[in-house]
């Protein structure tokens, strides 16, 4: 390992051990209120010159740093962690024992099977997911992926409970860009995010749940079944074809990131991703990359003709969501066939 430079050093520390006596940084312009948020509470710190430096990488070291300042922990004993690059008495050795010990930092593996901890390294977006949501214990997961983290992606779990909490949206891409380090800006924001809703953009102002006051009659050939609104998130479904109650309660769940109607294993299992605009793009939880490829689209079912449905497309689907209601129609790109398609809706 190569040894860090004390200038390099020097430089590093004035962000991460020494702070501003207020938030009026010379260099910021955006998410101004969240780095004052996060200054005020002693979580982040600017450097001497009165500058914040938003551009610049978050180091993991500072990521460390903040955490234990906002988790407001003052006894720093714990378990050497056996990394190869940080030893006792090295600068910022105590915080990386203790944060091991909490269990939001594992560390980084060699080549010869040795972990070390990559102290002064940027952070980058995926590994800040990682540690964000473990050290706050984050577990709301809505299975709506950005499409560069598939299900396959080591991340996911990670980014998909940082969306479902409307702490990150992405970029405007459908991305979530994993391997993009972090900036000291961009932590700002997810961490005032974490620890006040007000900070939380809102994303989608129209709702796609399903009325709770009224039944949703479905056709799914060879099955008509409808579902009803039982309490929180569940419906309960009602076998129309064999005159009997469904199995389960189906899980029907909106959050800022969209809105996921049954689980994968279930044969009534659809996502619509938000916001809902033209272009946006998501894996859903069978792994389907889906499109909105229209926001006012015509669509006519057994139940009447709604001008206003969102038309996703996915390799195989076609679907269409109408506000208020859900989803009204689901069928395959080749054939046409319908896999559903609402048929009435009882008041």
């Amino acid at each position: 390992m190569k040894k860090i430079t004390w200038l390099l050093l020097a430089t590093l520390i004035l962000t991460t051990g020494a702070s501003v006596a207020h938030a009026d940084f010379s260099d910021i312009s955006l998410y101004k209120n969240e780095i004052e948020y996060l200054t005020e509470k002693d979580i982040i710190r600017g450097y001497d010159d009165g500058t914040f430096k938003p551009d610049a990488n978050l180091r993991r070291i500072q990521a460390v740093q903040m955490f234990l300042r906002e988790m407001n922990i003052v006894d720093f004993a714990a378990p050497d962690p056996g990394f190869t690059d940080i030893k006792k008495g090295d600068y910022g050795y105590e915080e990386v024992a203790k944060a091991v010990e909490l269990g939001f930092i594992s560390g980084k593996t060699a080549s010869d099977g040795t972990k070390y901890f990559d102290t002064w390294g940027s952070l980058t977006r995926s590994q800040m997911a990682k540690m964000m949501v473990k050290a706050y214990r984050l577990t709301e997961d809505q299975r709506i992926s950005f499409i560069d983290v598939p299900m396959n992606h080591w991340a996911n779990p990670f980014v998909n409970r940082l969306s479902t909490a409307n702490i990150t949206t992405g970029y405007d891409d459908s991305t979530y860009r994993p391997q993009k380090y972090l900036s000291r800006q961009h932590f700002a924001v997810f961490m005032a995010r974490l620890l006040d809703d007000k900070f939380k953009p809102e994303t989608q102002r129209e709702s796609f749940e399903p009325d709770h006051s009224k039944t949703y009659v479905y056709n799914q050939e060879p099955y008509v079944t409808s579902f009803s609104y039982s309490h929180d998130n569940l419906w309960e479904e009602f076998d129309v074809t064999l005159g009997r109650p469904g199995s389960s309660l189906r899980p029907f769940v909106e959050k800022e990131n969209g809105i996921v109607y049954g689980k994968p294993q279930m044969s009534f299992s659809f996502t619509l991703g938000y916001p809902v605009k033209v272009g946006h793009q998501w894996f859903d939880q069978n792994g389907l990359r889906m499109t909105i490829t229209s926001v006012n689209s015509t669509i006519t079912t057994p139940a009447g003709t709604f001008t206003n449905a969102v038309e996703v497309k996915g390799d195989s689907y076609q679907e269409y969501y109408v506000p208020n209601i859900g989803l009204v129609k689901s069928t395959y790109l080749g054939d046409g066939r319908v896999i559903a398609e609402l048929v009435e809706i009882i008041d």
